[in-house]
């Protein structure tokens, strides 16, 4: 049995991609990262401005960057060659449209 949950956590992964997401705090701005190897483009919106998709820096085959300015708390997402993306993330709350957003709150 548990070999059998090995090997349908590695087709999840396969399947939806591997890919994690974290920030680090420089000064005032705030540095978000995804790591997604397949990606093409990515995309990055929060409510700090009505969810505009900017674009994020790829720093090298699998690392996106994006640098926003700092703020106590915000709602964001990912948007991964075209389709809306949310990376697991500690805090989350549901959108207007029925779907998550990520939820940052300074300190967590």
């Amino acid at each position: 049995m548990k070999q059998f949950a090995v090997v349908i956590i590695v087709l999840a992964a396969n399947l939806i991609g591997c890919s994690q997401h974290y920030y680090q705090r420089q000064e005032n701005k705030l540095q978000f990262y995804l790591i997604n190897s397949d990606a093409k483009e990515v995309l990055f919106a929060s409510s700090t401005d009505g969810y505009q998709p900017h674009p994020t820096t790829k720093l090298n085959s699998k690392t996106w960057k994006i640098s926003i300015p700092g703020s106590s708390e915000f709602t964001y997402f990912y948007i991964v060659d075209g389709k809306v993306f949310l990376p697991p993330c500690p805090l989350s709350e549901k959108d207007d449209f029925g779907s998550q957003n990520c939820l940052f709150v300074q300190g967590m």
